[in-house]
């Protein structure tokens, strides 16, 4: 396959199935404003395990394995916040953490120079500085544990920013990523500020359908 090439189409079959996961994951966001259901938990992390498949099916295994792994991961710290986002919010992290070290791995396979794009990770980078340091009165124990992710969430958009073919739905779908979490992060940590929880799954999971999207387009296949 030409490695130079943009983009990749998506076949039809693809399409569908990155339909069904958008569908599922509208009908997760559409039971937020209603009491909970059986299985509630599964409906949320169900987008999440179907792009895992649907990636491990398509791509190299050399980007297909880490993306696979980050997709499952996800879909534990889904199952952890539907569960109970107050008691469980640290395992929920713990899960997007591995998301993010594993999407940094496959982005990581054929990259451009870190100076080339620097202005399209820069802002992400100054972005989360800034919720960094409006968080920091409140993290207590947390700060450095908060500083970690924090730093992790930049490498993973950095990562995106350099990924040589095509990198926009990955870009956009990393700095989705990233808000969504510092959106978390100001509810747990800022007494102030309250974002909705539908906000905030909305941002996320528009993200995580981006990065399967961009992924399915730019890196290379079997």
């Amino acid at each position: 396959m030409n490695h130079h090439v943009l983009q990749q189409r998506l076949s039809p079959g693809e399409r569908g199935i990155v339909a069904v996961a958008a569908g599922l994951a509208l009908l997760y966001w559409l039971s937020l404003w209603g009491p909970d259901y059986p299985g509630h938990w599964l409906l949320k992390a169900s987008p999440m395990l179907l792009a895992a498949t649907l990636l491990a099916r398509t791509l190299s295994p050399r980007f297909a394995l880490p993306l696979a792994i980050g997709y499952l991961a996800a879909a534990g710290g889904d199952i952890f916040l539907a569960l109970d986002r107050d008691r469980y919010l640290m395992q929920a992290l713990l899960c997007f953490l591995v998301t993010q070290i594993a999407y940094i791995a496959a982005f990581s396979g054929q990259t451009r120079p870190l100076a080339s794009r620097w202005k399209l990770w820069l802002p992400a980078l100054i972005y989360a500085a800034l919720m960094y340091l409006i968080m920091l009165p409140g993290l207590g124990s947390f700060l450095l544990p908060v500083l970690v992710y924090v730093s992790v969430l930049v490498a993973m958009v950095i990562a995106a920013s350099l990924v040589e073919r095509a990198p926009g739905l990955l870009l956009a779908g990393a700095v989705l990523f990233l808000i969504a979490d510092s959106l978390i992060g100001l509810n747990r940590f800022v007494d102030s500020m309250t974002v909705a929880e539908p906000v905030i799954v909305a941002i996320y999971t528009s993200g995580q359908l981006m990065i399967l999207v961009g992924a399915l387009r730019a890196l290379p296949r079997r």
